[in-house]
């Protein structure tokens, strides 16, 4: 592994930095796929061509000549000179095993659709059975697509082809294997469900950066003053009529609308406190806090000495007995016969 490891890569042209930036790939990233681009490439142990033809591509993918394999290896030969060298075989990876699933059913779709009028005719889909499934073992799914609603139309567009693909997950699974293949023979399938979570979360961070910064434009733009201003004055004019309505009372309010007028009061007027307010509020205002032996001074200062009581005599406390009895006698209620 070690060796391999120490494999020179080739200097990365424009198109592989593309794919390197893309996937955010290291130098050890890059060693390994070329070992395995180098170990699949027969003509380098001899004449160091530097590529692979398209045997030796489904050979590194463990795969048989199909329609859906070239068209993934058409998608990458931009020179159609049937060879892959390492750049482009890089950028095959990178285009087709980040793909979902939904983007391989739309590759599939486009691929099928050869006179790209959006949707998959008889012909076009008889030809999709024989290539996805060239063991001649289709009878069952074209039975069981016999039933399949095309719209009475005798067509398929994208939509029926998901409803399709979710109705017959087989038909399509061919095309899912290259993807995994690709995969497990190049990074292995948990390196490469890392990086998509990886890509994916880059992704939503930067629709997040987007996001806000038009958030923060659209807050300076005049139409959004506009709008805060609005709110604004909006917000002033309920103020008001509140404080009109308490000034009123309810019933002169709803009955006297003509009078309301005189009971407006700016807020700035209404913010600032009168003179007389100040003093009840300065009067109301709680004392300094005192410390426990000051407070214990001050009730000490507040008592007011009074002198020693001299004893009653005994007429004296006869007196008063009387005095209280008569007292009690007039506030008693007087009784009717």
């Amino acid at each position: 592994m070690g060796a391999l490891l120490t494999t020179q890569v080739p200097v990365p042209d424009e198109r592989m930095l593309q794919t390197i930036a893309k996937l955010k790939l290291k130098d050890r990233d890059l060693r390994i796929l070329y070992s395995k681009f180098c170990k699949y490439d027969l003509e380098e142990r001899c004449s160091k061509s530097g590529t692979i033809d398209r045997t030796e591509f489904y050979k590194s993918i463990d795969e048989k000549d199909s329609e859906i394999g070239d068209a993934i290896f058409a998608l990458i030969d931009d020179d159609n000179s049937g060879v892959l060298d390492f750049s482009e075989y890089v950028d095959a990876l990178g285009k087709f095993c980040a793909l979902s699933r939904l983007d391989i059913l739309r590759f599939c779709f486009n691929v099928f659709d050869s006179d790209r009028s959006g949707t998959i005719e008889g012909n076009e889909l008889n030809h999709l059975l024989e290539i996805l499934h060239d063991d001649g073992q289709t009878s069952n799914i074209r039975q069981a697509m016999k039933s399949f609603d095309f719209n009475d139309d005798g067509k398929v567009d994208f939509e029926e082809f998901q409803q399709l693909n979710t109705q017959f997950p087989t038909l399509l699974y061919p095309a899912f294997r290259i993807q995994q293949n690709m995969r497990i023979y190049t990074m292995g399938e948990t390196w490469w469900r890392k990086k998509i979570e990886e890509l994916l979360r880059d992704k939503q961070e930067e629709l997040a950066r987007l996001q806000a910064q038009g958030e923060a434009k659209d807050a300076n733009s005049p139409e959004t003053k506009a709008q805060r201003e609005a709110a604004a004055l909006k917000a002033k004019q309920k103020r008001q009529e509140q404080a009109i309505k308490i000034r009123m009372g309810c019933m002169q309010y709803y009955c006297c609308p003509c009078r309301r007028n005189r009971y407006i009061i700016d807020e700035t007027q209404a913010d600032e406190p009168d003179s007389d307010d100040e003093d009840d509020a300065k009067s109301k205002a709680p004392s300094p806090a005192k410390s426990p032996q000051k407070a214990k001074q001050g009730k000490k200062e507040n008592i007011v000495k009074v002198g020693q009581r001299k004893p009653l005599t005994q007429e004296q406390r006869l007196e008063r007995a009387r005095k209280r009895r008569m007292r009690d006698m007039q506030d008693r209620p007087t009784r009717k016969d």
